[in-house]
C-alpha cells in the first residue's frame, strides 16, 4: 500500500510542476461552482444551471419536481409533492446519482430512495447545478452518471407562504433572515400534508432548516443543519403484491465548512447525516412485517487549491464512514440494540473509505484543460484509480467545442447487499459497478441565448440491478455483465425580448430534447431499473409576461420509456406508454410585498404510469399567497 501511495504522490507532483504558457482570460457568462475541485469559471463539463428566477416561477411544488427542468434527468415519482422520488440521469438508475447540498454529499447508504430527504424548500434555493456524465475523479463514489448540487441563498427575504389544493392539500412555510455581529442567519420552518389522490397516498411532511454564514479573519464559514420527517402511505412503492404500505422517515444532518482564499486556498468540510426509516408492509396490521433501519454517515473533505500563472493545481482528500443498524440489513450484532419496548436492532454493517484527489486546470489562449485522478482506498476491496480529462476549445467568442473522458464507480448499498423479504432478496457478494464515459459536445452562447448539443457514451460492467428471473417470483440483486448506453442531448434557452429588444407576450423559453439507447436486452430476466429508462424526453418551458402584475409560466413535456412491468392483478407484462404532460403557474402581484398564485399540474388530466403499478396523480391544483416582510 505504501508503494501505491508513493506512486500516487509522484503523479501529483508531476502535475503540480507542469509548465504552461501565458493565459488569456475571457469572461464567460456562466457560473460554475462544482464542475471541478478548483471551483473556477472555466466551464468545460456539461453542466446545467436551474436559476433562481426559474425556481421562483416554475409550476412545481417540490425540489424533485423542479429537477425535471434539467435535460436528461428522469424523475420517477412514487408519491407526489416530494414524498418520494427516484432521480436518475442519462438512462442510469437512481442509485448512480450523487446529490449534494452546498457541496456536501447527502446520499443515503441504505437506499437511494431516501437520498432526497433534504429539508430545504424552493424558497431557500439560489440555484441547482446538474452535472451530466461520470464524475468520480472529482467526487468519488455515487457520481456514476451525474451530480446534482443544491446551492442555498446567503440571504433571503423574510417571508410567509400559505397554500391550499385539492385532495385536502395544505402547506405553510415561514422563512426568517437576520444579521447579527457579521453572522448571517437563515431559519426556515415548513409543513405540508394531503389525504392523497387515491387511497394509500396520504402524507405529512415537516421541515426545519438553519444556516449561518460569516467571514472573520478572511475565513469564510458556513454552517448548515436541518431535520425532515415524512409520514406517508407507500401505496405499492416496493411491492405491488402488497400495496397498502406505510413508511416513516426522519433525517437529521449538519455540516460545517471553512474556506480561506489566497494564492493558496484551503477548504475543509465536516458533515454528519443520520437517517431513520420505519417501514410497514401491512398498514392495517403492522406487526406482520415491520422493518427498522438507522444509518449514520460521517465525512470530511479537504482541498488545497494553488493558483498558477495559467490555471490551478488541486490536491484533495475525502474520508467517509457510514454504518447501519437494522432488524433485517447487515450481519448479526454481538448484542441487540433496543429501539422501543417491542423492537430491537439485530443486524448491522459499516464501511470506511478514503479518496485522494489530484487535479490540474490549464487555460492557454482558447484551449482549456481540466485533468485529474482519484484514488479510492477501500480496506476490503483494495485500491483503485479513476482518471478523467475535460477539454474545451473556443472556436469563436460565442462557440465552444468540448470533450471528456472519465472512469467512474459505485459500490452497492446496504439494501442491495442484505435485504431479505417475501418478495426481494439481496446479494452479499455483489461487486462494485464501473463505467468508462466519453462525451463530445458544442456550446453556442451569446446575448440572450445559450444552446448545448451533446453526444455521450457510457460502457458499464458489473451493473447492479434487481432482476426477476424467468419462472421465479422473487426479485434478486445481481451484477449484470455489461451494459452500454449512449445518447444525444439538446438544450436551448432563448430570451426573445433581450435579443429583439422589445416586449413580446412570450418573453423567454427553453427546449430540451434527449434520446437514450442501450445495447443490452432483458433476455431471461425482467429488469427493475437498469433497462426501464427514458428513451426519449422532450420539454418546452415558456414564460409569459402579461403586464407588471401578471405572469404565466408554462411547461409541456413528453416522455417515452423503455421496458415495462408486470401488472400484479392480471400477472401480464405491460409496456410503458408515452405521455404528454402540461403544467402552468399564474402569479399576480397584489402589492410590492405579496403575490397570489395558482398552480395546475397535469392540466390535461392525463392518466399515466412512469413506475410499475403506481398510478400517478391526475390534475392537481394549488392556490396560495406569499408575503415578504
Amino acid at each position: 500500500m505504501n508503494k501505491t501511495i508513493i506512486t500516487f504522490l509522484i503523479t501529483i507532483l508531476s502535475l503540480v510542476i507542469a509548465n504552461a504558457q501565458n493565459i488569456i482570460n475571457k469572461s464567460i457568462k456562466e457560473v460554475i461552482v462544482s464542475a471541478n475541485r478548483a471551483h473556477n469559471n472555466n466551464n468545460i463539463s456539461n453542466i446545467q444551471i436551474i436559476s433562481s428566477d426559474e425556481i421562483a416561477n416554475a409550476p412545481v411544488q417540490s425540489v424533485e419536481d423542479l429537477l425535471e427542468y434539467a435535460m436528461n434527468v428522469d424523475i420517477r415519482q412514487r408519491g407526489g409533492q416530494g414524498v418520494q422520488a427516484d432521480i436518475s440521469i442519462r438512462g442510469g438508475t437512481f442509485e448512480q446519482v450523487l446529490v449534494m447540498l452546498n457541496g456536501v454529499k447527502m446520499n443515503d447508504p441504505q437506499t437511494g430512495h431516501h437520498t432526497f430527504n433534504i429539508p430545504v424548500s424552493l424558497e431557500q434555493i439560489k440555484c441547482i447545478e446538474v452535472i451530466t456524465g461520470g464524475a468520480s475523479r472529482i467526487f468519488g463514489n455515487y457520481a456514476y452518471t451525474g451530480v446534482i448540487n443544491i446551492i442555498t441563498k446567503s440571504e433571503m427575504n423574510n417571508s410567509a407562504n400559505l397554500s391550499f389544493g385539492n385532495n385536502k392539500f395544505s402547506a405553510t412555510e415561514i422563512n426568517y433572515h437576520t444579521i447579527q455581529r457579521s453572522i448571517k442567519h437563515n431559519v426556515s420552518v415548513s409543513q405540508k400534508r394531503s389525504d392523497g389522490y387515491i387511497d394509500g397516498t396520504d402524507y405529512k411532511i415537516q421541515n426545519y432548516y438553519y444556516q449561518a454564514k460569516t467571514n472573520i479573519f478572511n475565513i469564510k464559514t458556513l454552517l448548515n443543519a436541518g431535520y425532515i420527517k415524512k409520514e406517508f402511505g407507500a401505496y405499492g412503492f416496493y411491492s405491488p403484491k402488497y400495496p397498502n404500505q406505510f413508511e416513516i422517515t426522519q433525517t437529521t444532518f449538519a455540516s460545517l465548512q471553512f474556506k480561506k482564499e489566497g494564492d493558496i486556498t484551503f477548504e475543509n468540510k465536516l458533515y454528519w447525516r443520520k437517517h431513520n426509516d420505519e417501514f410497514i408492509l401491512f398498514r392495517s396490521n403492522p406487526s406482520l412485517y415491520h422493518n427498522f433501519h438507522e444509518t449514520n454517515v460521517y465525512g470530511m473533505d479537504f482541498n488545497v487549491i494553488q493558483k498558477t500563472k495559467n490555471g490551478s493545481n488541486v490536491l484533495g482528500m475525502e474520508m467517509r464512514a457510514d454504518n447501519i443498524i437494522s432488524n433485517v440489513l447487515g450481519n448479526d450484532l454481538d448484542y441487540p440494540i433496543m429501539i422501543d419496548t417491542d423492537n430491537y436492532y439485530y443486524k448491522g454493517a459499516n464501511t470506511t473509505t478514503i479518496n485522494l484527489f489530484a487535479e490540474k486546470n490549464i487555460k492557454v489562449q482558447k484551449l482549456t484543460i481540466s485533468s485529474g485522478i482519484m484514488m479510492n482506498i477501500d480496506f476490503r476491496r483494495g485500491n483503485e484509480y479513476f482518471p478523467g480529462i475535460d477539454v474545451a476549445y473556443e472556436i469563436t467568442d460565442q462557440t465552444k467545442l468540448f470533450t471528456s473522458f472519465s472512469k467512474s464507480m459505485r459500490t452497492p448499498n446496504y439494501t442491495e447487499l442484505y435485504y431479505n423479504s417475501p418478495t426481494n432478496i439481496g446479494n452479499k457478494n455483489l461487486k462494485a459497478e464501473y463505467s468508462t464515459n466519453q462525451e463530445l459536445g458544442l456550446k453556442w452562447y451569446g446575448n440572450g441565448h445559450n444552446t448545448t448539443l451533446t453526444y455521450y457514451n457510457r460502457d458499464g460492467k458489473n451493473m447492479i440491478d434487481w432482476v426477476l428471473l424467468n419462472g421465479d417470483s422473487i426479485w434478486r440483486t445481481q451484477n449484470l455483465i455489461k451494459l452500454s448506453t449512449s445518447g444525444y442531448e439538446l438544450n436551448s434557452k432563448i430570451d426573445l425580448n433581450h435579443i429583439l429588444n422589445t416586449k413580446l407576450p412570450i418573453s423567454s423559453f427553453s427546449v430540451n430534447y434527449a434520446f437514450n439507447q442501450s445495447d443490452t436486452t432483458s433476455n431471461g430476466f425482467q429488469s427493475a431499473y437498469l433497462l426501464d429508462f427514458l428513451s426519449t424526453q422532450f420539454s418546452i418551458t415558456a414564460h409569459q409576461i402579461i403586464n407588471d402584475k401578471i405572469r404565466i409560466d408554462w411547461r409541456t413535456t413528453r416522455q417515452d420509456r423503455e421496458g415495462g412491468y408486470t401488472n400484479y392483478v392480471t400477472n401480464q407484462e405491460v409496456e410503458y406508454l408515452p405521455f404528454w404532460l402540461v403544467s402552468s403557474r399564474l402569479s399576480y402581484k397584489m402589492l410590492d410585498n405579496s403575490i397570489l398564485y395558482l398552480e395546475i399540474n397535469n392540466l390535461l388530466n392525463k392518466e399515466y404510469v412512469d413506475f410499475g403499478n403506481i398510478t400517478q396523480p391526475r390534475r392537481w391544483s394549488r392556490f396560495g399567497v406569499k408575503i415578504t416582510f
